[in-house]
């Protein structure tokens, strides 16, 4: 008991210092909108969370995410607004998952040693700091700690004790309803049972593989189904506009970049553009070549000596191709996040390297020669750098003006960054400010919707109504199935006095997403505005219906709903 209790205080130590700071941070970037205004979170109900999308109205998002709805659920009737709670959280869900992987790195690497430097390394690596400091983060937390707890029951199945079996379904299970990318599971077990478990002759023969499998897949196709029914969609995107050639090329280089952040992980990089234009000729493209020929080489040349290298290899470009261009809806970004789970095949080859160099636990006690006392003052002064370093990385997310200040300066041609600013300025009532950010952003990406929309929205605040509107619909032009652009545009008519025309957007939003009950209230209020009573009743009643269905009381519809009650009794409104 005392040999397991050391290294455990020691890596729950020392991750709790690595973002012990991060507790006193505000919500950032979507937190906001996923936390604060969300009305199934406010007002919801538990069960009705599985039935919708994770998103701020629970619908219209493309992401099926229950289980960390559910938390949020959760901790908001603990926390409310506080920020801390959220943040306190995170970072415990951060801790369980090096548990966890030190739990599922024990059969792994065959080493308890070598399991726990996995666990220190995983729990102190600086490319960490998004996922845990940023509270909406908690989807790869959660889904790579279920993700990790699904690996370690299956080697233990497949050892010969089925008790293993259903844990690990279930921990498959909930990894799914954490975040997408963990359905590439049943495939890094494949890799597992071609690669270690043969090689231990443990893998046995192809149908007895086939047959420890076979749930997992039939489990990621309940889960399809599930999600098909909630989102009624199955990719969180839709296909990208780029050539195969283009987003090839992207994915090279954006493989090169993450293998060169996981070694050397600053400056840091909350979120970079990639460009679909630079083609197979840029430098980061013949990097990233580069890079995956010699992880590919040192692969090979392991091949003989240890099968595990080709299995961690594995593990990361699975569990990290869903988040690269190489996939028709994969995003033509980059995100630090992105990496948490991927980041495991990382921590475990570090922890089987350094396991075979450093010293044993009973030569700690004795005399250490030269080598052993070089390399365990290397992997203690690594260990303590990266846990500097990811004290300083964290003050990046402090606050949403650091974070996109941040974001500008590691990428300066990201028009992300300069959107995120401009919706920053907007919220600040810094209109001007807002108007310069969206049209940087714009210089950056003609044509961007998300740039088109929001300088609209500051050009409506200003008065400004004519051009605020080409500009809206210039952005519902470039993004023709986005049902926020449709309400966005409709507020913009409706500022500018034409309730007609804010009607009309308002009911082609419910046409593109209609279990949005906030679309609906809206639609009422408009037809109110425009004389149109009776249809406003109707709108009204079904919007409330709708609601109700989602578990939210008639008091979730805000301002919209209120407002056309109001109007619809007779009482006089703005």
């Amino acid at each position: 008991m005392a040999a397991l209790r050391q290294p455990l205080l020691l890596l729950l130590l020392l991750g709790a210092v690595a973002f012990s700071g991060v507790p006193g941070f505000d919500l950032v970037w979507d937190d906001r909108h996923f936390i604060l205004y969300s009305a199934p979170l406010t007002h919801g109900s538990p069960v009705a969370l599985f039935g919708s999308g994770f998103g701020l109205d629970g619908a219209g998002s493309g992401y099926y995410r229950p289980l960390v709805t559910l938390t949020f659920f959760l901790e908001h009737r603990l926390f409310g607004a506080s920020p801390a709670g959220y943040h306190v959280m995170n970072l415990l869900y951060h801790l369980a998952a090096a548990l966890a992987l030190v739990w599922a790195g024990a059969r792994l690497l065959g080493s308890r040693g070598a399991a726990w430097l996995s666990g220190l390394v995983f729990v102190l690596h600086p490319i960490h700091t998004e996922s845990v400091a940023f509270v909406s983060g908690r989807t790869d937390l959660l889904a790579t700690l279920f993700f990790l707890l699904a690996v370690g029951c299956h080697t233990r199945w497949a050892s010969g004790r089925s008790a293993w079996a259903l844990p690990a379904l279930l921990a498959f299970a909930l990894a799914l309803l954490s975040k997408e990318p963990a359905v590439a599971l049943p495939a890094v077990l494949l890799a597992w049972e071609l690669t270690l478990a043969r090689a231990e002759g443990g893998a046995g023969a192809p149908a007895r593989i086939a047959a420890r499998l076979l749930p997992f897949v039939l489990v990621a196709v309940a889960y399809l189904g599930v999600r098909q029914w909630a989102l009624g969609s199955m990719p969180g995107l839709p296909p990208g506009q780029e050539s195969f050639a283009a987003r090839t090329a992207a994915g090279v280089a954006a493989l090169g970049r993450y293998l060169l952040l996981l070694v050397a992980p600053y400056p840091p990089t909350p979120d970079m553009v990639l460009d679909p234009a630079a083609g197979w000729l840029s430098w980061a493209t013949a990097a990233g070549l580069a890079s995956l020929l010699l992880v590919g080489a040192g692969t090979a040349l392991a091949w003989r000596r240890s099968r595990l290298p080709a299995f961690l290899a594995s593990w990361f470009l699975l569990t990290l191709l869903p988040a690269t261009p190489f996939v028709p809806w994969g995003p033509m970004q980059m995100a630090e996040r992105f990496l948490y789970l991927p980041s495991a095949a990382f921590a475990f080859c570090l922890g089987w390297a350094g396991g075979r160099w450093l010293p044993s636990r009973g030569a700690l006690h004795g005399q250490l020669d030269a080598r052993q006392a070089l390399v365990a003052c290397a992997a203690a002064a690594l260990l303590l750098s990266a846990l500097g370093l990811t004290l300083y990385r964290n003050e990046d997310w402090r606050d949403s003006e650091r974070l996109f200040t941040r974001m500008a300066l590691s990428s300066p041609r990201s028009w992300k960054a300069a959107v995120n600013l401009g919706h920053l300025y907007q919220q600040r009532d810094e209109l001007l400010p807002a108007a310069a950010e969206f049209r940087r952003a714009l210089a950056l990406q003609p044509d961007l919707p998300s740039a088109l929309m929001g300088l609209a929205v500051v050009e409506s605040r200003l008065g400004i109504h004519e051009d605020a509107i080409r500009l809206g619909r210039r952005a519902l032009a470039a993004a023709p199935g986005s049902d926020l652009m449709d309400l966005q545009l409709a507020l913009i008519h409706s500022n500018a006095g034409d309730h007609v025309a804010a009607a009309g957007r308002f009911a082609e939003a419910v046409r593109k997403s209609p279990r949005r009950p906030d679309a609906r209230y809206h639609l009422a209020l408009e037809l109110a505005r425009a004389g149109r009573e009776a249809e406003a009743r109707a709108v009204l009643r079904e919007a409330e219906a709708l609601a109700l269905s989602l578990g939210l009381p008639p008091s979730a519809g805000g301002s919209a709903a209120d407002l056309a009650r109001a109007r619809l009794r007779g009482t006089p409104t703005p």
